[in-house]
């Protein structure tokens, strides 16, 4: 009679433990995958910005009005909130 006992201790405890790494495994594959997403994230707002610094001079240097200079400094600005967004 203590041996069945035992075992069904035995089977308790590995069943908790196995659950414990299903757990461990999922807060991992969740903290990957957030800091996959930060990274994303970051690489979309560089992105945008130069895509406004560009878009900015060029359009600085068509319309002759505002200088290259400023021209990439507002579309970059532009460029990072809308990369913010």
């Amino acid at each position: 009679m203590g041996y069945s006992i035992m075992q069904a201790g035995q089977s308790t405890k590995n069943k908790a433990t196995g659950s414990l790494k299903t757990l461990s495994d999922m807060e991992q594959n969740r903290d990957m995958t957030n800091e996959n997403l930060k990274q994303q994230k970051k690489s979309a707002q560089i992105s945008a910005t130069g895509t406004g610094v560009m878009a900015g001079a060029m359009a600085g240097a068509e319309i002759g009005s505002i200088g290259g200079a400023w021209g990439a400094a507002i579309g970059g600005a532009i460029g990072l909130v809308a990369g913010s967004l």
